[in-house]
């Protein structure tokens, strides 16, 4: 069949000291276990968010500023720690599309190389959540950079980076928008206001 002859010609590309396939899986089951922690951090932020929330609006409901404040903010800093692990996640899964890509197009280099930067910034990021997450990373990093060295790239395919890189960008761009409509659906937004002063008829 077609597509077996294309990944055949992958596999002969292949050095035969540095055999395509395992590196791959090896990275693939990398990053579904670095995806199934954050989707498990996901789903406890987002129960926090909503106990989080009931607070803030109770706090409100009662005119009790220092609480109504004091919630909003830790609100705050848990939404932002949310919208950065699903951003990792959905890095990470666009990350595994271009793996099994690979077999498909053949061209290594083009495939993996726009992922480097991205797992290299995301064990930074989650460091604070996962303490693992840099040294998981690193580990990820190498691997795909043994992908990237172990297959021997035909000289005569030529490619632009910056096209691909740009291209990257906004289909990221777009996953983000329709990520943050998501967002919006599912968690509620703050009170439109919080009182900035204590209401005097509470000191009366």
């Amino acid at each position: 069949m077609q597509k077996d002859s294309i990944s055949q010609k992958v596999i002969d590309k292949v050095k035969p000291d540095t055999p395509l396939k395992p590196k791959i899986d090896e990275a693939q089951k990398r990053l579904q276990l670095q995806v199934t922690k954050l989707d498990s951090i996901t789903k406890k932020l987002k129960e926090k968010d909503e106990f989080i929330f009931k607070k803030v609006v109770d706090a409100v409901r009662v005119q009790n500023t220092p609480y109504s404040h004091a919630y909003a903010t830790e609100l705050h800093e848990i939404r932002k720690m949310t919208n950065m692990v699903v951003n990792a996640k959905l890095a990470m899964e666009q990350i595994q599309l271009r793996l099994n890509t690979i077999s498909e197009l053949g061209d290594v280099v083009v495939t993996l190389s726009p992922c480097m930067s991205i797992i290299k910034g995301l064990g930074a990021g989650l460091s604070g959540l996962m303490p693992e997450a840099n040294s998981s990373m690193q580990d990820l990093s190498n691997i795909l950079g043994d992908i990237m060295a172990g297959a021997s790239v035909n000289s005569n395919n030529t490619f632009s980076l910056d096209a691909t890189n740009a291209d990257t960008s906004e289909i990221l761009e777009e996953a983000h928008a329709v990520l943050e409509g998501q967002v919006r659906q599912t968690i509620p937004d703050l009170p439109s206001t919080l009182p900035s002063t204590t209401r005097t008829q509470q000191s009366t």
